[in-house]
């Protein structure tokens, strides 16, 4: 191959974004060659071709229906062509019994229907001759159409290679050449020797198959069949049918089979079970590669096959397997498998060719490999020959183009039979000329050359075939096809082309009219080689009837055609050539033009040459940075909504059609917020800085005031510290700015500052922060915040503050002062200090809290104390907070209740009572929080008790979730901060029988007047575990609200079983639902829920009598419960 660089062209210019690549010609180095272009100039370059194929460059688009009226394009008078070529096939010899024929198939079109001819090909002296199939002469051989049926194959006579011949009244072509062949697959031996191996070293066992054609399969099998070998890091079974262990172990000794299988047929060979004995052996092996591994299977693949690429390598430790390619990586789509020792290349491309390289690698050493995959290809056209239509006289060129590897030799073909100068007519000889892949006819004469022509391509692997047909012409003139456009509209100063393309063999000479006068070709009206008439520029004066005349030697015929000359779009508004806005503001920019009423008009827009991409929503613009800003108005004008800074710069409207397109420009001024500042710099001391800055763009209005905020390292987030704030000219000549702040910085802290600066139109972006400034140690400033206190342990007085965070610290070395002392009590041996004792606190891991011992005997339990605290640094200490009181810790209470008694509440539940407590200081000993009940069964121990706790100091508590009919013991105690006090004495009592578990049945509910309804129900009738009853419940609410807000109307035990339901509103939704109830509780309520209406607002507004209303209720009330019942059916089920 040669070098691609000598194709550029030389010195060229710079190469930045041409990504593109023209053939052209160079005058300085007088030379063709390619040169790089960024493909934006259309029709720049020229290709070269020799002189007398210039005549080719003006080519018709010309098909079988040149020249023929057609009225069913099924019937066109063609030659045949190949649908279908023949396939080689493989007859399976073991099948013979099931289908004992070959079939051989080709399918060709062509009108009139081609007929078939078979033939085979055999040597005769050398010679390669092709030998007609006749079916009169065979009984084994039929042909049908484009199918060769062999019945009763036989090896000898029928193997070989076979084509067909299609031809009708246009000529013939020749088909492929295919192999029919027979499939077979032999015996094994019967019997084998065994094999021998050494532990630790690798194994290969050949499997020593049987004759076969085309190809098996291999399967090993162990000890008995199907128990196939499974492949591991270890095992693997080639391709070349052999059996590989890297490593042999012990636990590979057994008796092996290797079986094959037809790849044309499901049938196959067992071999014969032999022995594999495994050695000990005092060594291990070193990696090698066995049986000149790795492998490619084939090994000489073919362009669209699979490649199998194998690697397998001998030796202790078992290696692991990489693959890589020489000088590229590995080709897109490989599949590597089976442990990385198998590396596929799907359908194989000829760039895929190249030394792949197997590294094995173990814990020892790394040994390589390297496999060359070389592709052989079969001929493929690249440039098929296809069919021509020539006139009669003219010389035909005609070229077909194939690749292949290795490289192809062509062959011409005419009606089936070879292009053989030798073989022609004399007179023939001398028109006749083929250079390898070009055919050469001159002076076509449609008596002797019209024919079926065929390129055949051939390497030493395969033969193809590119079919054509040559028709020669004799046309007169024709528009009837494609006559002249009847309306070519043109563009007032642009270009027009007006095609005449007729139906004519010999091509024929061309005159235009217009008007009815004859137009020569020069100046703005040319008459292309074509025939077509080119108007550069086009002007008004070109509008009217242009007719084109074609003729030759046959007649003439003309068309006409009408040019209508449209002019280009006009403005008919502008933009001002200035806008003056402000940030945030909307701006509506009005462009509208006007065109021909038959063209349509479009307008683009664009901001600073870029071009605006609108849709329905607010265009996303400049990669959605500034998306929501543009909107297309329905007057084509654009409308720029909350404007930004970005926003400004040049706008230009475009109106465009299809003749012309203008454009008109503006300038956009936005007004807004200054810049942000910049180069901030800080300087200042313990509590006072001092910042400096340049201003950035004022963006059409001075600078007023700025904004400071700060951050330190204890705080990132930004706190203002001045607002509205002015600043000094510092230097006039660098415009730089000073701003001093009192005690407006904290001491020890690190800051960061950023200035933002501000117009009548608003504050503008902060400046990046400042470089940090450190300010100088100090005192604590302030007290201690939240002190107090309380709680812990008996003894104990716990006092708490709330730490200093980092900025309120000052300085290093923070710690704490805390004093405190006692009060008088409300007992008189509590006596008041007064001198304050005192601690300095310094763990920061207790900071904000510590813990004085002031009660060594139990003495000063819940106590008042006074106390107070003080922040200390390295500097010195602050100020003191207030004093605030607290208590000491509590002592546990010392009294137990008196006289506890339990009463049953209902079936689950119980009622305790005791007597109030002392709640003084020397009996609760602390501020009593609640009580702590316990209780347990009567016939549990009492370790199983459960605890209630009431937090109330309420002498009452209710247990619930106990089981009904059940003694329960019950002791109560007081508790407070520091624990429960003692128990009391116990208490027995009983919980009521269960509540009624049946509920009421057969509920009715009936009107009685706009207010009241009347409810009956069956009795109720209580089982042996049930508390007797004591009467029933309704219960109605609005069917808006909750159950709780449900009124009970109770009737009690021993009246009529009906109620009546008052003080219902008009117009409402009710539920309703009846139960029974006893000492127990509550029972079961009737179910399905009633829902009834009392009326509606059209009943309470209209003046129907009173019984009419009751009337309508009812239906009402007898509506809703049809519908509820329907409803609740319709759930159960």
């Amino acid at each position: 191959m040669m070098n691609l660089d000598t194709a550029f062209l030389p010195n060229q210019e710079t190469l930045f974004e041409k990504d593109f690549l023209s053939y052209g010609y160079s005058l300085s180095a007088r030379q063709w060659g390619l040169l790089r272009v960024d493909g934006k100039d259309p029709l720049l370059h020229i290709c070269e071709i020799a002189v007398n194929q210039v005549n080719l460059l003006d080519v018709e688009d010309r098909t079988f229906q040149y020249g023929i009226v057609v009225n069913d394009i099924t019937r066109i008078p063609r030659g045949p062509f190949f649908i279908q070529q023949p396939v080689p096939v493989v007859f399976d010899l073991t099948r013979r019994k099931t289908l004992n024929q070959v079939t051989l198939s080709c399918i060709a079109n062509g009108y009139p229907t081609p007929e078939f001819q078979w033939y085979k090909e055999d040597f005769e002296n050398d010679q390669l001759v092709s030998r007609r199939i006749d079916p009169l002469q065979s009984q084994r051989h039929t042909v049908s159409g484009g199918l060769l049926i062999i019945n009763n194959p036989e090896e000898i006579r029928d193997r070989g290679k076979y084509h067909c011949v299609a031809s009708n009244q246009y000529g013939s072509i020749v088909s492929e050449s295919v192999q029919l062949s027979f499939g077979f697959i032999g015996e094994f031996n019967l019997k084998r020797s065994s094999e021998n191996g050494l532990e630790h070293w690798g194994k290969a066992i050949y499997c020593d198959p049987p004759q076969y054609f085309p190809d098996i399969q291999y399967y090993w099998v162990r000890d008995v069949f199907p128990n196939f070998v499974e492949e591991d890091s270890r095992t693997f079974v080639s391709f070349d049918g052999n059996l590989y262990f890297s490593s042999l172990e012990n636990i590979d000794r057994g008796r092996y089979s290797c079986n094959v299988q037809s790849t044309v047929s499901s049938n196959g060979r067992n071999g014969p079970f032999f022995s594999v004995e495994v050695r000990q052996h005092p060594n291990y092996q070193q990696l090698k590669f066995p049986n000149n591994f790795p492998k490619s299977f084939p090994e000489a693949p073919r362009v669209g096959e699979d490649v199998r690429l194998e690697c397998v390598a001998f030796g202790y430790p078992v290696p692991n397997y990489n693959w890589t390619r020489k000088g590229a990586p590995l080709p897109k789509g490989v599949i590597i498998t089976n442990y990385n020792r198998v590396l596929v290349l799907p359908k194989v491309k000829v760039e895929d060719m190249g030394d792949y390289v197997c590294r094995a690698t173990n814990d020892k050493v790394s040994i390589e490999g390297a496999v060359t995959v070389s592709v052989q290809a079969t001929p493929v056209f690249t440039i098929p020959l296809g069919d021509m239509h020539m006139d009669r006289g003219e010389d035909l060129l005609w070229t077909c183009e194939a690749f292949g590897i290795p490289d192809v030799n062509y062959q011409w073909l005419r009606n089936g039979q070879v292009l053989d100068p030798f073989t022609l007519e004399p007179g023939d000889r001398e028109r006749y000329e083929t250079r390898e892949n070009v055919l050469i006819i001159r002076k076509l004469d449609p008596e002797r050359d019209q024919a079926m022509y065929q390129c055949k391509a051939s390497n030493q692997i395969a033969e193809r075939y590119s079919s054509g047909q040559l028709r020669i012409l004799d046309i007169k003139p024709s528009f009837a096809k494609k006559p002249l456009e009847s309306d070519i509209y043109a563009a007032d100063g642009g270009n027009v082309t007006i095609a005449c393309n007729p139906e004519a063999a010999p091509r024929p000479k061309y005159m235009w009219r217009k008007d009815g006068f004859t137009i020569g070709s020069g100046g703005r009206r040319i008459i292309l080689p074509s025939g077509h008439l080119l108007i550069n520029p086009v002007s008004l004066e070109d509008s009217g009837n242009f007719t084109c005349t074609a003729e030759n030697r046959f007649g003439s015929d003309s068309s006409t055609g009408r040019v209508i000359v449209l002019r280009g779009p006009v403005f008919i508004e502008e933009p001002p050539s200035r806008i003056l806005t402000t940030v945030g503001l909307t701006e509506q920019l009005r462009c509208r033009a006007s065109a021909e009423g038959i063209l349509d008009l479009a307008y683009i827009w664009k901001h600073n040459g870029i071009t605006l991409r609108f849709d329905s929503s607010p265009i996303d613009f400049h990669d959605n940075l500034e998306a929501a800003h543009y909107i297309r108005s329905r007057d084509s004008g654009l409308e720029i909504h909350n404007i930004t800074l970005a926003q400004a710069g040049e706008y230009e409207c475009v109106a465009k059609t299809s003749v012309g397109r203008i454009s008109t420009k503006t300038h956009l001024f936005v007004y807004g917020p200054p810049g942000a500042v910049g180069g901030v710099e800080v300087y200042g001391d313990t509590s006072s800085a001092v910042i400096r800055w340049t201003d950035g763009a004022t963006n059409g209005d001075p600078i007023r005031m700025y904004m400071v905020e700060g951050r330190t390292n204890w705080n990132q987030t930004w706190a203002v510290l001045a607002m509205n704030a002015t600043a000094k000219d510092v230097d006039r000549l660098t415009s730089r700015k000073e701003l001093q702040m009192t005690n407006t910085v904290s001491p020890f802290s690190t800051y960061e500052f950023r200035i933002s600066a501000a117009n009548t139109l608003g504050y503008g972006p902060s400046s990046i922060p400042s470089p940090t400034f450190n300010t100088r140690s100090d005192r604590i400033y302030l007290p201690p915040a939240n002190v107090g206190g309380g709680g812990g342990k008996t003894g104990d007085l716990t006092i708490t503050w709330k730490p200093f965070v980092g900025q309120q610290q000052n300085a290093s070395g923070v710690y704490y002062k805390v004093f405190w002392r006692r009060l008088a009590g409300v007992d008189a041996d509590v006596t008041e200090e007064s001198e304050y004792q005192s601690q300095i606190v310094k763990n920061s891991r207790l900071a904000g809290l510590f813990v004085a011992t002031v009660d060594r005997n139990r003495r000063y339990y819940y106590t008042p104390y006074k106390v107070k605290v003080q922040g200390c640094n390295d500097v010195g200490c602050g100020q003191e907070s207030p004093e605030v009181s607290i208590y000491s810790a509590e002592d546990v209470p010392q009294i137990a209740p008196n006289q506890v008694a339990a009463r049953a509440f209902n079936s689950t539940a119980l009622n305790v009572t005791w007597l109030p407590m002392d709640l003084s200081r020397k009996q609760m000993r602390g501020k009593m929080i609640g009580f702590r009940i316990k209780y347990w069964r009567r016939q549990d121990k009492e370790d199983a008790s459960v605890f209630y706790l009431s937090r109330s100091t309420r002498n009452e508590a209710l247990i619930v979730g106990l089981m009904p009919d059940t003694y329960y013991w019950v002791r109560v105690m007081a508790y407070n901060g520091a624990g429960e006090g003692p128990q009391s004495e116990r208490f027995l009592e009983r919980t009521f029988k269960k509540a009624p578990l049946k509920p009421p049945t057969t509920v009715q509910v009936v009107a009685v007047n706009p207010s009241t309804v009347r409810v009956t129900w069956r009795y109720v009738a209580p089982s042996i575990e049930e508390e007797p009853l004591i009467g029933y419940k309704v219960r109605v609410w609005e069917s808006d609200q909750d159950m709780s807000t449900a009124n009970d109307t109770l009737v009690p035990l021993g009246r009529k079983l009906e109620a009546f339901v008052t003080s219902l509103s008009w117009g409402k939704r009710y539920n309703l639902r009846v139960l029974a109830y006893s000492q127990g509780g509550d029972g079961k309520m009737s179910s399905p829920t009633w829902v009834f209406r009392m009326g509606d607002d059209s009943d309470v507004n209209s003046s129907v009598p009173l019984n009419m209303a009751i009337f309508v209720l009812l239906a009402s009330v007898i509506l809703s419960i049809c519908q509820t019942f329907t409803y609740n059916f319709a759930l159960y089920t």
